[in-house]
C-alpha cells in the first residue's frame, strides 16, 4: 500500500497563532514538533494496519520546510521546498500520482470566511477572498480532494480544527475526520494534549486504511470541464494573474481558468495565477 500525505501547519495540535507558523515566530519549534508528531501518528495508524506500507509526505504549510525531517518516520520520504509555480505547480499535492492507494490530510484549518474559523483562510490569506470549484465556494481540503480525484486517488482521513468537520463531511461521509482541537476564533482554542491526539489520529488512520481495505473509499473528481475561480481581495491582485495563459478575468476582482482534462491540470494554472497575482514574491515562495 502507497498513501500520501499532504501536511499543513494551522491544524496541528496545539497551533492556534500566526506566532507559531513561520520561522521568525517565538514558539514556531516547538509547533514544528507538534506537526512532526502528528504526520507520525498518522503513519503509524496505517502501518498498525499494513505493515508494508510506504508514505510520501508533502510539506504544504508556508515555507514548505515545517516537518522536522530527521524526525518523520523511516516508511516515508518528503517532499520539502517552497511552492512556487516552477517547484511545485501542485503545491500541497506535489508528488501525487496514479500509484498512491490512498490520500490523507493532516494539520488543515478551515476556509477563508467560516464563522470562528480557528486561523482561517484559502492557500494564500493575504489574496484569497474565495475560491470556487465549479461554481462552489471551498475550502483546501474539498480542492486537494478534487485534484487526488484526478489521480483517481480516494481520501481516507483529515485531521485539524473543529470548524474544519462540515467542509469534511460535506466532501464524503466516509472521510475519517480527526479534531486536534475545538475552535474558539480565530486565535483561540481548547487545545487537546499530545497524547491525546497523537492516539485520535492513530485510531483515525487505522480506521480509514480498514475502510480502504473494505471497499469503502472512492476517488472523488470534479466534474469536467473544471472551472477554478478566485476572487482577490484587491482588483490589483486580479490584473497581475489575468496575465498568465489560461486565465481569464471575470470580475473586478476575480479570475477564473476551465480545464477540460482534470482539476489538478486547471489547479496548475489557478496556481501560477495566485502566485503572479501578489504584489512580490512572498517570502514563503522563496
Amino acid at each position: 500500500m502507497k498513501v500520501f500525505i499532504a501536511v499543513d501547519m494551522e491544524g496541528a495540535t496545539g497551533v492556534v497563532h500566526s506566532d507559531q507558523l513561520m520561522p521568525e515566530g517565538k514558539t514556531y519549534t516547538q509547533a514544528r514538533n507538534l506537526l512532526t508528531d502528528d504526520v507520525n501518528a498518522a503513519i503509524e495508524g496505517v502501518l498498525s494496519v499494513v505493515p508494508e506500507a510506504t508514505f510520501v509526505v508533502c510539506d504544504g504549510h508556508g515555507i514548505m520546510r515545517n516537518v522536522v525531517f530527521e524526525n518523520l518516520h523511516e516508511a516515508a520520504s518528503l517532499v520539502i521546498g517552497p511552492a512556487s509555480y516552477e517547484n511545485k505547480p501542485l503545491c500541497q499535492c506535489q508528488g501525487i500520482d496514479e500509484t498512491f492507494d490512498m490520500a490523507m490530510m493532516v494539520g488543515y484549518h478551515s476556509m477563508a470566511g467560516t464563522p470562528n474559523g480557528l486561523l482561517a483562510h484559502t492557500y494564500v490569506g493575504s489574496l484569497i477572498t474565495n475560491l470556487r470549484l465549479n461554481g462552489k465556494t471551498v475550502g483546501e481540503i474539498t480542492m486537494n480532494t478534487a485534484i487526488f480525484g484526478s489521480f483517481r486517488v480516494p481520501v481516507g482521513l483529515v485531521t485539524g480544527n473543529s470548524c474544519l468537520e462540515e467542509e469534511a463531511k460535506n466532501i464524503s461521509p466516509t472521510i475519517e475526520f480527526v479534531s486536534t482541537k475545538e475552535s474558539y476564533g480565530f486565535t483561540a482554542a481548547l487545545c487537546y494534549p499530545p497524547k491525546k491526539t497523537k492516539k485520535l489520529i492513530f485510531d483515525g488512520a487505522a480506521r480509514a486504511t480498514n475502510n480502504l481495505l473494505h471497499n469503502q473509499l472512492k476517488p472523488i473528481a470534479a466534474q469536467t470541464p473544471v472551472t477554478i475561480e478566485v476572487e482577490t481581495h484587491r482588483r490589483e491582485m486580479t490584473t497581475r494573474a489575468s496575465v498568465v495563459a489560461g486565465i481569464d478575468q471575470t470580475g473586478e476582482r476575480t479570475f477564473s481558468s476551465t480545464n477540460s482534462v482534470s482539476a489538478a491540470e486547471c489547479f496548475k494554472t489557478i496556481w501560477k495565477g495566485i502566485t503572479t497575482a501578489m504584489d512580490q514574491p512572498a517570502g514563503w515562495l522563496q
